[in-house]
């Protein structure tokens, strides 16, 4: 069959920052002291300022980026002389709490909405002042092909626990010059659309920092699919169905991103509902080899 299984790249923003209090110090001069709130906002993502530069604000004023979670490193982790290097253990360690602290905050999995995973990591000075905190943020994108912060006025806090939260990924028709997708507009779930998000695929077997093969995300991301669909053979979706998969950059694996997000599509007649739970009866009829 041939199939498009096209692949775009998701530029998902990474920053780092956490603290943690002079008393988890031990041997430790306390410098600074300072450590960052949790249940506040930013007007832009990507500060990590300490001291009297750290100027977060309340989350009904209109900001870019919310600290939900703040956590502290510890251990080896703290010992080094410099802040952790993305790649690193102790930053990967500091992305998985986060993504942990963000699903409890928003009530289900952050990678299945238009939002932004950010962790903020001090300073080398404010390394050097005894910081040793890890900051989590989340920011609204406007969509998946415009990797940009979405200003807001309210907390993300539960933005996920209803099926029918806007934040969510839907349906689409993308647009392509030959297999390479260059827009994914959004579409109505009820009304003509050739895309719709099934779920994500964790590559969690594959060596941080590598590409992911293509045929294995292909692969991962069919099983997503067949799931989403209620068909349990996979063998069966291949041949009604295509998929897209939201590859991930060097960047994102070495930081320790192993989501990849798995979308059904179609080039033959648009659907006009969505596909979860149809079974075999609701996908179209078997493509042509």
């Amino acid at each position: 069959m041939l199939s498009p299984r096209r692949v775009g790249a998701l530029l998902m923003v990474l920053a780092a920052s956490v603290v943690a209090g002079c008393d988890v110090l031990p041997g430790r001069d306390c410098e600074s002291g300072f450590v960052p709130q949790a249940g506040v906002c930013h007007l832009a993502p990507g500060d990590n300022a300490s001291g009297e530069a750290y100027q977060p604000v309340d989350c009904l004023t209109r900001h870019e980026a919310e600290t939900f979670f703040v956590g502290r490193f510890a251990g080896l982790d703290a010992d080094s002389d410099d802040p952790p290097e993305t790649g690193s253990d102790a930053a990967r360690r500091a992305y998985a709490s986060c993504g942990t602290a963000a699903r409890d905050f928003l009530g289900d999995e952050w990678r299945a909405a238009r939002l932004s995973l950010q962790v903020m990591l001090p300073t080398a000075t404010g390394w050097a002042a005894a910081e040793r905190w890890y900051r989590c943020d989340l920011v609204e994108i406007v969509a998946l092909d415009l990797y940009e912060p979405s200003p807001r006025a309210n907390s993300l806090k539960g933005g996920l626990r209803s099926p029918s939260s806007p934040l969510r990924h839907g349906c689409y028709n993308p647009t392509f010059i030959g297999d390479e997708m260059k827009t994914l507009p959004p579409a109505s779930c009820t009304g003509p659309h050739q895309s719709e998000f099934a779920g994500v695929w964790w590559a969690d077997d594959f060596p941080y920092g590598e590409e992911i093969p293509e045929d294995d995300m292909w692969d991962g991301c069919y099983g997503v699919v067949a799931r989403h669909v209620g068909v349990p053979d996979e063998d069966e979706v291949e041949r009604r169905l295509d998929v897209l998969a939201w590859a991930l950059s060097e960047e994102e694996r070495a930081a320790g991103e192993t989501g990849v997000l798995c979308f059904l599509h179609t080039d033959g007649p648009p659907f006009n509902r969505p596909l979860a739970g149809v079974g075999v009866k609701g996908l179209p009829a078997p493509q042509a080899d």
